[in-house]
């Protein structure tokens, strides 16, 4: 008589088991710089932050210049966020936030210049090579 009741328990208690695994929390955002510039690992569902930073009154900003496969990176959003809000020509970061889609790889590249300039070997770039796992 006890194992028809040790199984009727065990199955009672499966849905329970499972839908605490389906609840994990999501992994923590990847937030990456000019220096990271490189390999990048991101799992599905993963936000990415990009956050290059720059002087507001110089003229000079971050220019995306290569955008990611959207099936592999989703969202491709971008704000500007002041370090001292009020403080004109201040510090300036912008961020770019992507959402890890589907498996596969893609580059993000960035160039940091004034628009109204031409492209010059010299210019300062970075890319993030993004793998989605």
């Amino acid at each position: 008589m006890k194992p028809p009741i040790l199984a009727l328990i065990g199955l009672l208690l499966l849905p329970a088991g499972l839908a605490g695994c389906a609840t994990g929390a999501p992994p923590a955002p990847r937030v990456v710089t000019e220096a990271d510039g490189g390999p990048v690992a991101l799992a599905r569902g993963q936000t990415l932050e990009v956050r290059l930073g720059s002087n507001a009154g110089t003229g000079y900003g971050w220019r995306l210049d290569r955008e990611a496969a959207p099936l592999v990176l989703s969202g491709g959003s971008s704000q500007d966020v002041a370090a001292a809000p009020g403080l004109p020509g201040g510090r300036l970061t912008t961020v770019y936030t992507y959402q890890g889609a589907g498996r596969g790889r893609t580059d993000l590249a960035f160039t940091f210049k004034r628009p109204w300039e031409p492209d010059s070997p010299g210019d300062r770039k970075v890319v993030f090579q993004v793998r989605v796992r």
